[in-house]
């Protein structure tokens, strides 16, 4: 088990880690879907040894006034630290290679369909009924596609009628268990597409910044979804009324959760070091402090943050505290608080003082609705609005 403040036994046991690893992965004979997994956990493992590699850099740097060589020289023992630091941060930096490697790799690993090697079970996606739906000059087709473990995914086709272009792909994936219905794949799909076109304009916007969501699609896909992104970002959040039969007994219009809270980046980081250090629990008493109530239920109607269940990426990780449910991902770097709809937390929860940061996220997406102070339910003193939730894939 990790210790997070002795550097010499957390070496030791990632050392360990790793040896374990290379012995289990020698083979994949149960499941090669789950090369996948192991592709996201190494990611975020390189995210974290850069991290690593730039505070021993650093601690040669700040501490070389402490270093002698073997004769009692300080300029020597200086001159080596320096050295050593310079080492340190040229490794980082072929880290940056390896890192988008396997981002690329994990990209391509998405789009595969392991069949089972009799070939007797699983989806055959070619007989699979497909759903289309137009926005602007494109037409998104999905299909259901073969499960990779417990996360349900769909294959999908994109067609541009302006240029002729065609893409396919196999890496939508729509939650772990039971099957979701096909409009919500193209939902989720459009929503894809909308990242991409916001990080297109981003890039045209301020050149020589990489965007957050660069690279989820091809050029041209990006351009396009840039081009039609009003359509797109409206068919991300068309939610068709359920049939009469279905509505019987319900209330109206009442989604059962709504968004708290979304981070990233560097925000998120902090979170999820809380995560690591002190469990779920402790993240979701400290994400709690941006629920104010009413006005959290109203952004999150305004801007259309509410949901049948808590949306959950392939690679997030979830946990549940009293009426909040917190999905995280430290392989992508992103958190995500909410609540359920209409029901009242426990005041023990939102008695934390949590600093308002401001996240990445509010870049991408629309703010919330304006207002220049916010009071919670429970009477506590009245803060800043809370922060904007972006789209994070």
């Amino acid at each position: 088990m990790p210790t997070f403040d002795d550097p010499r036994k957390d070496a030791t046991g990632a050392y360990e880690a790793l040896r374990g690893l290379a012995h289990a992965s020698r083979a994949f004979t149960d499941d090669p879907a789950d090369t996948y997994a192991v592709i996201g956990d190494l990611l975020g493992g390189v995210r974290s040894l850069r991290q690593v590699l730039d505070q021993l850099a650093a601690a040669h740097i700040s501490h070389r006034t402490r270093a002698h060589d073997d004769g009692g020289d300080q300029a020597a023992g200086a001159t080596a630290a320096l050295a050593a630091a310079a080492e340190l941060h040229q490794a980082g930096m072929l880290l940056d290679g390896v890192h988008d490697r396997l981002d690329g790799a994990m990209s391509h690993s998405g789009r595969i369909a392991w069949h089972p090697a009799a070939e007797a079970a699983g989806v055959d996606s070619t007989d699979a009924v497909r759903t289309t739906a137009h926005a602007g000059t494109l037409t998104l087709t999905v299909w259901p596609d073969a499960p990779l473990g417990e996360h349900q995914r769909y294959a999908y086709r994109i067609e541009d009628a302006t240029t002729g272009e065609t893409i396919e792909g196999r890496d939508l994936f729509t939650g772990a268990g039971t099957p979701v219905e096909p409009g919500r794949a193209l939902r989720e799909l459009a929503g894809y597409l909308s990242a991409a076109g916001e990080a297109r304009q981003f890039a045209l916007d301020n050149p020589g910044v990489r965007a957050e969501n660069e690279g989820l699609f091809p050029a041209w896909t990006a351009e396009a979804a840039r081009w039609n992104y009003s359509d797109l970002a409206l068919l991300a959040e068309f939610q068709p009324e359920p049939p009469a039969a279905e509505q019987v007994g319900r209330r109206e219009a009442a989604p059962r959760w709504i968004s708290v809270v979304f981070l990233d980046g560097a925000d998120a980081d902090k979170v999820l070091d809380l995560i690591h250090a002190s469990g779920p629990d402790a993240a979701i008493e400290h994400l709690a402090g941006y629920d104010y109530g009413e006005d959290t239920v109203r952004d999150a109607l305004v801007n259309g943050y509410v949901y049948d269940n808590p949306p959950r990426g392939a690679l997030d990780r979830m946990a549940a505290k009293d009426v909040y449910t917190l999905t995280y991902s430290p392989f992508l770097g992103h958190v995500s608080l909410l609540r359920e709809y209409d029901a009242v937390p426990d005041p023990a929860l939102l008695s934390i003082d949590t600093p308002e940061p401001t996240s990445r996220s509010s870049e991408r997406q629309p703010a919330r609705a304006d207002r220049a102070e916010a009071t919670d339910w429970f009477a506590r003193a009245p803060r800043a609005a809370s922060p904007g939730r972006g789209l994070a894939l």
